[in-house]
């Protein structure tokens, strides 16, 4: 009889998606185990089609939300699920009370390092400490290390996504995921449009990317304004997103959502970063190093997550890269 082990990692999208190829990697590693990933209800379409894992999602902003919602989880887990035990790759107070809770039904459990401090180090104002961290799925295969499972380490990053030029096509695609949650992440949409305007006017045909209001309504007026705009469909789900994304020559983001699912279906992205950088892990998965556009900086990186406000003021970090350094770069990649 498999082996059953629970995954918690509730959200956020961009780090779910980390989440994918590490599963596929143990599960080929550890063919008598079974996974059921618990998360947000919004992420079902990331794991879709991957043998031996299933999916169980929540919606946790409405029927279980807070504490009260915990409990209700805990409890159809524990009526639903036959397992020996469970990998919690998120570490927030509600994976820490799911993860005690089924401790104490003697059931192995194994939370993820974060490694805040190392992180702090880095993102510190003053005598930054700035070296290479593990990125997020080395820690993600610590955690089912720590469950006893086997891990094929040296597949993780092989076979670094460069390039994709597909010589046959006669027109190129590109995707613009401009948009970031936390706006000191975002490369100046003002800026940005000069970049897709540039390429509008070769010909290339454009998709946005971008799933908030604010964001659709841009994008929407976006694809009025630009001549070889393709629009996505409104409503078009994460398994949408993929089949279009799949079809691109390159992708251009900030550090977010996008930059992860993309990498995913092994499309290059040529990312932005400002404040963050890819030294503290949530780079996307095995893209190249030298597809990363940033400044070099003494206050950079300033903070993991972007959701800090800019010690100078000046956004200095994001306003410093010239457009005509976004365009050539990607003019590198297509031609």
């Amino acid at each position: 009889m498999a082996n059953t082990i629970l995954v918690l990692r509730f959200s956020a999208l961009g780090d779910v998606a980390l989440t994918v190829p590490v599963m596929k990697l143990v599960a080929q590693a550890n063919p008598d185990t079974n996974f059921v990933v618990i998360c947000d209800q919004k992420c079902a379409d990331l794991f879709q089609g991957i043998e031996r894992i299933s999916f169980h999602g929540f919606d946790l902003k409405k029927e279980y939300k807070g504490l009260f919602g915990v409990i209700k989880i805990f409890r159809l887990i524990k009526r639903q699920y036959e397992f020996e035990g469970l990998a919690d790759l998120h570490a927030v107070l509600r994976t820490h009370i799911l993860r005690v809770l089924f401790f104490f039904m003697r059931k192995k459990v194994a939370m993820i390092y974060k490694g805040r401090i190392e992180k702090a180090t880095i993102t510190r104002k003053e005598n930054k400490i700035f070296r290479p961290l593990p990125h997020t799925t080395e820690r993600y295969l610590d955690v089912f290390e720590k469950l006893g499972l086997h891990v094929n380490r040296q597949t993780l990053n092989e076979n670094l996504i460069t390039v994709k030029n597909d010589v046959s096509r006669a027109v190129k695609k590109i995707g613009f995921a401009p948009f970031a949650k936390h706006n000191e992440k975002m490369y100046p949409l003002d800026e940005m449009l000069k970049v897709i305007a540039h390429f509008d006017r070769t010909g290339i045909e454009l998709y946005f990317f971008g799933g908030g209001v604010v964001e659709k309504h841009f994008i929407k007026e976006w694809n009025k304004k630009f001549k070889h705009a393709i629009s996505l469909p409104g409503n078009a789900s994460i398994k949408g997103e993929f089949n279009v994304m799949s079809s691109l020559d390159l992708m251009v983001t900030m550090d977010s959502a996008n930059m992860h699912l993309a990498s995913l279906v092994d499309v290059p992205v040529l990312s932005i970063w400002g404040p963050t950088h890819p030294f503290t892990g949530f780079y996307g998965y095995r893209q190249h190093p030298s597809l990363a556009i940033q400044e070099t900086l003494d206050c950079r990186p300033c903070s993991v997550f972007g959701n800090k406000n800019c010690w100078r003021g000046d956004h200095a970090c994001m306003k410093n890269i010239a457009v005509e350094k976004i365009i050539s770069r990607v003019e590198e990649m297509i031609t």
